[in-house]
């Protein structure tokens, strides 16, 4: 397979992962916080890169804040995906994740609250939140569902999906 071609996989890839992530994330709206956004980038991240999970994040967000909405929140959410993506990566280089379910599961279930914890953050310092510690701590229910998320989404989803991006991306390399 051509450069080209290879290249026009992996882009048609983001597309449709872009996709799933906005339609998922769309769906399940009528649950706060409750969604397998989180879950999917880990395991892209995992399986192909960091930074394909870095272009999945930011595509993610962007495309379903179209639906959603655009505000200041936009960049503290994108900013708190791409630290979410970094902590994957990072821990990937000190821990066996690849060869241990439970502790992709547990990083994933954290994430929740990383993730949170840097939105709030992120509203603070540009000013959309009166002060951080009692905005955090306000939202802290909010993180609690997304970590519980993300612990019953990724052990449901990281079998299929991680064997169809070792398919998918296996025939792109050949």
């Amino acid at each position: 397979m051509s450069d080209k071609q290879n290249l026009s996989r992996k882009i048609t890839l983001l597309g449709i992962l872009t996709a799933l992530c906005t339609v998922v994330r769309l769906v399940v709206i009528p649950l706060p916080n409750v969604q397998p956004v989180t879950a999917i980038l880990m395991l892209v991240s995992l399986n192909w890169s960091v930074g394909a999970g870095l272009v999945l994040a930011t595509l993610t967000m962007l495309v379903s804040n179209l639906f959603l909405g655009f505000g200041l929140w936009t960049v503290p959410q994108i900013a708190a995906y791409l630290v979410c993506i970094l902590t994957v990566g990072v821990m990937q280089k000190f821990l066996p994740l690849k060869q241990h379910l439970w502790l992709q599961i547990l990083l994933c279930t954290a994430l929740g609250y990383e993730y949170g914890w840097c939105v709030s953050l992120g509203l603070a310092i540009l000013g959309s939140a009166p002060a951080f510690w009692p905005y955090w701590l306000s939202g802290l229910l909010f993180d609690t569902y997304h970590a519980m998320g993300n612990l019953v989404f990724y052990p449901l989803l990281a079998p299929v999906l991680s064997k169809l991006l070792q398919k998918y991306l296996t025939k792109s390399l050949n």
